[in-house]
């Protein structure tokens, strides 16, 4: 019935946010390791089409993925995905890890992460690397709680939405 179905939605809610709550510091160091890496496009490499703060910065998120325990996937290093659920239809989260150059006049250093009035300043924690990371640690939660999926989720490190989009 729709207030059985309502009641299971208000317990899986609960439970994911308690779930998320108890991952909260390790979301905040990952979040802070992503904005670390300084990822500006910069000049094409063998292996970095973007350049290498780019391509640090997807190395990172992949291996993070796989320490929570999903498949993780480097696309010609173009473009990265971490997916978890199994079935034929598929839910995308597109998220992106590069940066616009930081430029100058900021209250805190831009690449250190720092966390002031309970907020983490630098380049990439709204736009896009925060959100980002936040989908990895919702999808965690879902997966350690065992919620029931109906498709796979695939969660996309895009490389270059600042300039251009031609990772996807």
């Amino acid at each position: 019935t729709t207030a059985e179905t309502k009641n299971r939605m208000r317990g899986w809610k609960s439970m994911l946010d308690e779930s998320i709550l108890c991952m909260k510091e390790d979301i905040i160091k990952s979040v802070q390791g992503a904005i670390r890496i300084k990822s500006v496009e910069d000049t094409a490499k063998e292996g970095m089409p973007f350049g290498e703060g780019v391509q640090a910065v997807l190395e990172y998120c992949l291996r993070l993925s796989e320490s929570l325990g999903f498949k993780t996937v480097n696309v010609d290093h173009m473009i990265g995905y971490a997916e978890y659920g199994q079935g034929d239809e598929m839910v995308a989260v597109l998220g992106h890890l590069d940066v616009v150059p930081e430029g100058d006049g900021w209250t805190y250093p831009p690449y250190a992460a720092e966390i002031h009035h309970g907020k983490i300043y630098g380049r990439g924690a709204p736009d896009d690397k925060g959100p980002t990371i936040g989908a990895l640690y919702a999808l965690k939660a879902i997966k350690d709680l065992k919620l029931p999926l109906k498709r796979r989720v695939r969660i996309f490190f895009g490389l270059n939405e600042e300039t251009g989009s031609k990772c996807v």
